[in-house]
């Protein structure tokens, strides 16, 4: 099998891994949002428990709702972190494409403009370990890529090719 072959059988497993991972965070979040509103229900019946008990000594034994509160916010911010790895509706997936100095790598992926460079650089790693604990960097354009930053951020578009230098000691 030549390497265009590979690449297009890699490319049609990337799209269809990308498809299930977005399709699983839905299902994430629409359970966080199920979850959310179980306590947001509590609160509300706890409220109203409150407001008829508030002259009573039974209003003691009633804990208040900050800790519905707080995991309420933890949820958000959970969903908000699943929503960062969903595909938006009408969302394009870049194409990128990576090599080496020495020529050794030839792989192309599929990524968001919003996805974590780690991300990517890991699905490189999956499938060409023996660069994962070298010490290297990518380049585009001949600009070095931030790895902590997105690849909007760090301007990479479609049919970009990232090259990877490795330090020799």
């Amino acid at each position: 099998m030549n390497d265009k072959n590979i690449n297009n059988k890699n490319n049609k497993q990337s799209i269809i891994m990308i498809k299930k991972e977005n399709e699983d965070y839905k299902i994430k979040i629409n359970e966080l949002e199920n979850k959310i509103k179980k306590l947001e229900l509590i609160i509300k019946e706890k409220d109203n428990k409150i407001n008829e008990l508030e002259n009573k000594k039974e209003f003691k034994n009633i804990s208040n709702n900050n800790d519905y509160i707080y995991r309420i916010k933890e949820l958000e911010k959970e969903i908000e972190k699943y929503k960062n790895y969903c595909l938006i509706q009408g969302e394009k997936l870049i194409t990128i494409k990576f090599m080496s100095i020495e020529q050794s790598i030839n792989f192309n992926t599929f990524a968001k403009q919003t996805d974590n460079f780690t991300k990517l650089e890991s699905s490189l790693y999956e499938h060409y370990p023996k660069y994962k604990d070298t010490k290297n960097y990518f380049l585009v354009d001949g600009k070095k890529i931030n790895k902590r930053k997105t690849l909007e951020e760090n301007k990479i578009k479609d049919n970009d090719i990232l090259i990877l230098k490795v330090f020799v000691d």
